[in-house]
């Protein structure tokens, strides 16, 4: 039997029509049509809410991905190939302790930190020989949602909610409203109480909960309308939640999510506007998350089950009508053997050791979940300090975050490593000033990294350090220090007399603007004023967007050397 000859079984047992199994559903005719033709397979929180309503047994969904997994096996029907299996086998056993040993050798045990009598390794993209122990596509099945953009709402008898035109009633019933951007306004209420006395004795209420419409009504009383009902029969009332979206898909609007069942976690519900300013249901995911796991620049919604691993992956693409729905099943494509799992904050499709320290991580691509370089960096972004020996320490009290320099941070836009942190700010240092160390010592945490040229120098010599924003892994102000000349020391790591330093064709009050331009990664957009700090050697530098950034010079024989450089401040304010 197949999920499609089960469903219309148990429908037809009820005396429910496809229309009729659908609105207590919350989806669509055609998708409950596609169902029992066994053209797509509803999701796992669908497959509960149908086990309710056709009171069909949870274990029966099991039992059928079951036999489907025993046709689709090879039959065994000759006893000479079951003797060569065992052999096999017996291989893979000893060959899987092996590996299994390396596995756990290499997971567990950090690598020292490079010697300073050694060259250092140039970073990579690759992450080393453990990547290739996982596949290099993953296939997905995909099947066309052509509601996608347009789901059907239905119609509803305005008698639904009895309230709508008693305004102090609609709001001690309202969970929730909320403005679209377009114009209008949204209104989630809750109606038609059912009492339910508990084994226990104590009594609950369920309610079907309605999203209410009403256009601009310019100063008069709103006129509201049922534009659908979200949920029915539902006592989770306080786990209802609203929340705006942004590029999902391409689209902006409102996310409404409610649970729906003890084990089968949230429906979230993604209404967007048409042209015409109406509500329009672009899609329901559940347990959606929005992330850009095919890495385009636009959100896709991804519905995660984490007990088995189940994944859908709702994507669009430009010039195609509706969505394609791409299906990871643990059940169907071996991904269960992988260890692959969800982690917005990680990359999105990743596998992880014991440590939760990533091994690989899949994007969408081919029709699949496609492996992918760790990190976002390599040589060609710090071409010209790509050749600078650094020891990392990792052990430096109250300046280091003890992870080693090769692995792999998660920032709001980039992935990256220490090292390459390393790299990058040394490379922007030589854009700065034209110089560049042959050999310094490193330490890092989660605001950046620091650098000095003595082993025991970060905290009274580190002559440059440099934070980073959340973007590149870290979390503070993105910030330059220079110490052109550490403390009381005669020695400096750079010299002022060699430095690019502006030439008396640069205004003194441009100076700042000067030294801005000459930076890359923490350049945030085009200078348009610059005028004096609250201090004398202090100078603030206004973009044209109106952050601002705060920069200290010093003078010199040699003319104005940037020592600290801070922001962007948003708006002009400093923050901290």
């Amino acid at each position: 039997m197949t999920y499609g000859e089960q469903i219309r079984r148990g429908r037809e047992a009820k005396g429910l029509t496809q229309e009729q199994l659908a609105e207590s559903l919350d989806v669509s005719r055609q998708a409950v049509s596609k169902w029992e033709m066994d053209l797509s397979r509803p999701a796992r929180g669908k497959l509960v809410r149908l086990s309710e309503v056709l009171e069909v047994p949870e274990e029966t969904w099991v039992a059928i991905d079951a036999e489907q997994a025993a046709k689709e096996r090879p039959k065994d029907s000759a006893r000479p190939w079951k003797i060569a299996v065992a052999v096999l086998a017996a291989l893979c056993l000893a060959l899987g302790g092996t590996l299994a040993a390396g596995w756990w050798a290499y997971t567990d045990i950090r690598v020292p930190a490079e010697s300073s009598q050694g060259e250092a390794p140039i970073p990579a993209e690759g992450s080393g020989a453990l990547e290739e122990l996982f596949p290099d596509l993953l296939p997905l099945r995909g099947r066309r949602d052509f509601d996608f953009g347009g789901q059907p709402l239905g119609d509803y008898d305005p008698a639904c909610v009895p309230f709508l035109n008693d305004p102090p009633r609609l709001e001690d019933e309202s969970l929730w409203s909320g403005k679209l951007d377009g114009g209008g306004w949204l209104q989630v209420v809750k109606a038609d109480p059912r009492h339910e006395k508990r084994e226990s004795g104590g009594m609950v209420t369920f309610y079907n909960l309605y999203l209410l419409y009403a256009p601009d009504a310019g100063g008069g009383p709103l006129e509201w309308t049922i534009l659908t009902r979200l949920v029915e029969e539902n006592v989770y009332l306080d786990t209802f939640a609203a929340e705006t979206f942004t590029n999902v898909l391409g689209y902006d609007g409102w996310k409404l999510s409610i649970t729906v069942g003890a084990s089968a976690g949230a429906l979230s519900f993604y209404f967007s506007q048409r042209p015409d300013g109406m509500p329009c249901l672009l899609t329901v995911g559940n347990n959606a998350l929005e992330a850009d796991v095919d890495e385009d620049g636009e959100l896709e919604i991804v519905s995660v089950d984490e007990i088995p691993f189940f994944a859908e992956i709702t994507d669009t693409k430009e010039g195609q009508e509706g969505s394609m729905v791409y299906t990871l099943d643990p059940y169907t494509g071996g991904f269960a053997n992988v260890g692959l799992s969800f982690a917005r904050e990680k990359g999105g499709f990743v596998v992880t050791d014991s440590h939760n320290a990533v091994l690989a991580r899949y994007v969408l691509r081919n029709h699949g979940l496609q492996r992918v370089p760790l990190t976002d960096f390599s040589v060609a972004d710090y071409p010209d300090v790509a050749g600078t020996r650094i020891e990392f320490q990792t052990d430096v009290e109250g300046l280091s975050d003890g992870l080693a320099p090769d692995d792999v941070l998660y920032g709001t836009q980039y992935r990256i490593t220490h090292r390459q942190q390393a790299y990058l700010a040394l490379q922007e240092l030589y854009e700065l000033t034209g110089l560049k160390v042959d050999f310094c010592y490193c330490t890092a945490n989660e605001f950046g990294v620091l650098f000095s040229l003595l082993p025991d120098g970060f905290n009274q010599r580190s002559f440059f350090t440099a934070d980073f924003s959340e973007n590149y892994g870290g979390r503070g102000i993105p910030q330059f220090r220079i110490a052109w000349k550490e403390l009381d020391n005669g020695w400096s790591p750079l010299s002022l007399a060699e430095a690019v330093l502006p030439g008396p064709w640069v205004p003194p009050e441009t100076v700042l603007g000067w030294y801005y331009g000459r930076l890359g990664i923490f350049r945030t957009g085009e200078a348009a004023v610059e005028r004096d700090g609250e201090i004398p050697e202090e100078r603030n530098l206004y973009l044209e967007s109106g952050d601002l950034f705060v920069g200290t010079l010093r003078d010199t024989d040699w003319g104005p050397a940037l020592v600290c450089l801070y922001g962007p401040y948003s708006g002009g304010i400093v923050n901290h």
